[in-house]
């Protein structure tokens, strides 16, 4: 069994990985699970926004790119970033800045360079409607801070959500409206602090519950009404109590948090969230058949080592991809792409290897910011037939040089570690970080235009006390000390609903709730009512009972 030669934790290749590597010729990469992972995603910054100037038109524009030289790493790179309109326009040529391989050089040398070079596309935000800071997005409408979702209407602070309306602080969750704090909930209405539960309606701080209406601090019901810390009330008494429970003010609810959170260390647990899937371990995994060892799937077949997957086939050692990919390896992002490997960012495209940011091609390989192109390397056009002899001399000297099968250097990435996707997932401090190979981002967090900026400590505890004028002040988060501020239309939500103004920046709210899915880990243990051997994301050590999914059916539902 091989050692990780990073963090020296030992690990399996798995049988598919083995076979696409000999398919290939590439050398398996000598890095754990977790370690690749980490280095896939410390290449996505789905999160982070900034305020700049396209360095296309001059204008000021919203990009997931840091402002200034230093870019978004200690290493200084001067990358040019363009709006969406003159990224997509006719006033630039990608392959104007083509270059010949150099076969004295390693291949991620002169790919660097040319990343370095070659303008990037500021956000991808696909075809919204009044919802400009969002980003990896498409068709949402009057949302703002969405990344990852899609088709969402008056959402705000989102992450991989689709389809929901009228919703604050929303991941991982879809077809919801008029919540609040979602986590990992589907068809949920009016419901706030819900997590792991669908077609809930009234509900409040309830995990693991299926078509509950009114209730309150429980977990694990199905078909219940009226119910308090998973106790029947009468309605009347419900709502009596209920008055008290949600009352509007910030101290109520942090002790109901507080005490939701002890209800979790209790519950009975499934050993893993899957659904209607066929030889599928991981967790999270729906309607899906021979995933293995995977986290965040849907509808896939023949998936390995995958982090986040929507209607794929045939992926492995992935990250955040879906709809219609197949054939694929060692890719971070990517849609509708086949038989293509070692990519970041890959829409619509077919035969690419070694690219970053690549759309609507084909026979692709160590390119960068091309749309509509086909028999490229390094952004240099050529014939089908030069193209391939030309590809093959490039891979032999790869396989020299030890680079063929190896995802991108962490140095080359465009975000720092604590920018990207990889530190939500992973999270490490600068140190650590800055050990492992990784870049690090000072660039300070701006907020402009306020009137004063107040402790969190000092809001008003009520929701109906808190003034208008709020809008105009800036909240020193209580736990990080970062300062955010409250927007009208997220006001406007608080006030209908009664939900006291959040003390926690929105990142930090985010965090709170990312760190209820459990880390992607699995753990050799047994069911603990009937004693059969599970996979579980659930550590020995941890308090929640787990249940086979036969137990856990008959004694919950």
């Amino acid at each position: 069994m091989p050692t990780c030669e990073l963090c020296a934790t030992s690990f399996s290749v798995s049988p598919q990985e083995k076979a696409v590597c000999d398919a290939k010729g590439f050398v398996t990469q000598p890095l754990c699970f977790v370690c690749r992972q980490k280095q896939r995603m410390a290449f996505r910054n789905g999160r982070k926004l900034y305020r700049r100037k396209c360095d296309f038109t001059g204008t000021e524009i919203i990009s997931n790119y840091a402002p200034g030289p230093k870019g978004a790493s200690l290493r200084a790179k001067p990358q040019p970033v363009y709006c969406s309109e003159a990224w997509y326009g006719d006033g630039w040529d990608a392959l104007s800045y083509g270059r010949p391989f150099d076969f004295s050089r390693p291949f991620f040398e002169q790919f660097h360079e040319l990343v370095s070079a070659v303008p990037r596309l500021a956000l991808t935000n696909i075809r919204p409607e009044n919802s400009d800071f969002c980003n990896m997005c498409e068709g949402n409408k009057n949302s703002y801070m969405v990344f990852g979702g899609d088709f969402n209407e008056d959402v705000l602070y989102g992450e991989l959500c689709m389809r929901n309306r009228n919703a604050v602080d929303c991941d991982f969750s879809n077809d919801n409206e008029q919540c609040y704090e979602t986590g990992s909930s589907f068809n949920c209405y009016g419901c706030r602090f819900t997590f792991d539960s669908k077609n809930c309606t009234g509900c409040a701080f309830i995990s693991d519950c299926i078509g509950c209406h009114d209730c309150i601090l429980c977990t694990n019901l199905a078909q219940k009404s009226f119910c308090i810390q998973n106790e029947q009330l009468t309605k009347e008494e419900y709502e009596k109590c209920k008055k008290d429970l949600l009352n509007g003010t910030w101290s109520r609810q942090e002790n109901n948090w507080r005490e939701f959170l002890t209800l979790l260390g209790k519950r009975i647990v499934k050993y893993a969230h899957i659904l209607n899937a066929e030889n599928c371990t991981g967790d999270y995994i729906h309607n899906s058949k021979n995933c293995r060892h995977c986290f965040d799937v849907w509808d896939c077949e023949e998936v390995t080592d995958t982090v986040l997957a929507v209607k794929g086939k045939n992926i492995v050692n992935s990250g955040f991809v879906g709809h219609q990919m197949e054939l694929c390896y060692n890719i971070q992002t990517g849609i509708a792409t086949y038989d293509s490997a070692c990519c970041f960012s890959v829409f619509d495209s077919q035969n690419v290897d070694y690219c970053d940011w690549i759309l609507n091609s084909q026979h692709c390989f160590g390119c960068a910011s091309l749309n509509k192109k086909r028999h490229c390397i390094l952004n240099t056009q050529y014939s089908e037939t030069d193209y391939r002899d030309l590809r093959g001399k490039i891979i032999e000297h790869m396989k020299r040089t030890g680079e063929w099968g190896e995802f991108f250097p962490r140095t080359s990435s465009s975000f720092g570690y604590n920018e990207s996707t990889a530190n939500d997932y992973f999270p490490m401090q600068r140190e650590q970080a800055v050990a492992e190979g990784f870049s690090w981002n000072d660039v300070p967090e701006e907020v402009s235009s306020v009137q004063k900026i107040i402790p969190a400590g000092k809001l008003p505890d009520a929701i109906g006390d808190v003034p208008d004028d709020i809008l105009n002040w800036a909240i020193r988060c209580s736990v990080s000390d970062r300062p955010f501020r409250i927007v009208k239309q997220e006001l406007d939500f608080y006030r209908a609903h009664r939900i006291p103004v959040p003390h926690e920046h929105p990142d930090e709210r985010y965090r709170r709730r990312f760190s209820l899915k459990n880390p992607k880990k699995l753990w050799s243990r047994q069911c603990q009512k009937c004693g059969k051997a599970v996979e579980t994301t659930y550590a020995p050590e941890r308090t929640e009972k787990v249940y086979c999914d036969k137990c856990y059916l008959s004694e919950v539902y």
